[in-house]
């Protein structure tokens, strides 16, 4: 049996090193959580390690002078560098590689959570992450990129989603405008949400913008009439919100976000920001990728036969895994890496 640590930055205090596979998948059925749990089911011996455990050499350390893991997957910039230090300086344990999940573009993120000096280190922290792990795993084919820039050949792995499973009638949010938009999740300020927000503004009121998810309260100035947060609510009611609209939103100028493939599982024309997304998106035909908000939405609305060509075409054109068949990616992935063969 295999075994693996999940080191990762999370600060949230959702789960630690005694949380079980399948409760943190009950709790959150997508990401990690989803790859543990599936890897467990490939016959993998796992433990999730938080912050709290990862941001101390001496803690993590320990963690893996006892689970003795075959692999430690490092998730989040923080801590990430640190099992190599603790493989180089304090492990009795030291057989075991170090896989780095490269996700976000990091010193971007900390440009503009805390400034342009805290984010100028963490692109040098990144950098010295993707060069110095035992391998990279990415899912962004930009972030691939910019590690053959390093001289690094990333893997890449896409997001998953499982077919949503909802009850609508259990629900009570209804979408009632002529034209209903969705956006689902974070709205930090480097998400870009305040554009789409923004130009609601501009737009007739039977035209809606529906937002759920945490972070609408910096927000809260472009609320109206057709711009609605909705804030956090529970995942059926989320599942049927998005199943309600007629087209959904990602705003970030990434080409990895998670709500893409969440997206694509209910056929439903997509609109974004017109960058990163490019590397994703065939902008016109399979998503209407924009720096224009306002003017792409009024296009949606008017023009049924677009919606339903872009949603056909992404149907056609891009192929969404389940998150059994992204652990098989990375159950592949790290048996080549123990085995040399990578």
């Amino acid at each position: 049996m295999k075994r693996i640590i999940i080191a990762s930055s999370d600060r949230s205090g959702r789960f630690d090193e005694t949380t079980p596979a399948a409760e943190m998948f009950a709790a959150a059925p997508y990401s990690l959580g989803a790859i543990r749990y599936n890897l467990e089911k490939l016959g993998w011996s796992t433990c999730y390690a938080p912050l709290r455990t990862t941001i101390s050499l001496r803690r993590l350390a320990r963690l893996i002078d006892e689970f003795k893991p075959d692999i430690v997957y490092t998730y989040g910039s923080l801590t990430a560098l640190h099992p190599l230090r603790c493989r180089r300086w304090f492990c009795r344990h030291k057989k075991f590689k170090v896989i780095h999940g490269w996700d976000d573009v990091y010193g971007e993120i900390w440009d503009d959570i805390f400034g342009k000096l805290p984010g100028l280190y963490m692109r040098l922290v990144e950098r010295a992450i993707i060069k110095q792990s035992d391998g990279v795993v990415t899912l962004s084919r930009y972030n691939q990129q910019r590690g053959r820039h390093w001289g690094i050949e990333s893997a890449f792995i896409p997001n998953g989603a499982d077919i949503p499973q909802y009850d609508l009638n259990a629900c009570n949010i209804r979408l009632d405008g002529r034209f209903n938009l969705v956006y689902t999740g974070a709205m930090d300020r480097w998400k870009l949400t305040h554009l789409v927000c923004a130009a609601m503004r501009k737009l007739p009121v039977d035209i809606k913008l529906y937002l759920t998810g945490q972070g609408s309260e910096r927000l809260t100035e472009y609320a109206s009439d057709n711009c609605i947060f909705l804030g956090y609510v529970a995942k059926n009611d989320q599942l049927a919100v998005m199943a309600q609209a007629d087209a959904l939103v990602v705003t970030a100028n990434q080409d990895c976000n998670a709500k893409l493939q969440e997206y694509l599982r209910y056929k439903k024309p997509i609109i974004g920001y017109d960058g990163r997304l490019n590397l994703f998106f065939e902008n016109g035909r399979n998503a209407l990728l924009t720096h224009d908000y306002a003017a792409a939405i009024e296009r949606l609305a008017a023009d049924p036969e677009l919606c339903r060509s872009l949603a056909a075409n992404a149907a056609t054109d891009i192929e969404i895994h389940t998150w059994t068949e992204i652990a098989k990616m990375f159950d592949d992935y790290f048996r080549m890496k123990l085995d040399g063969a990578v």
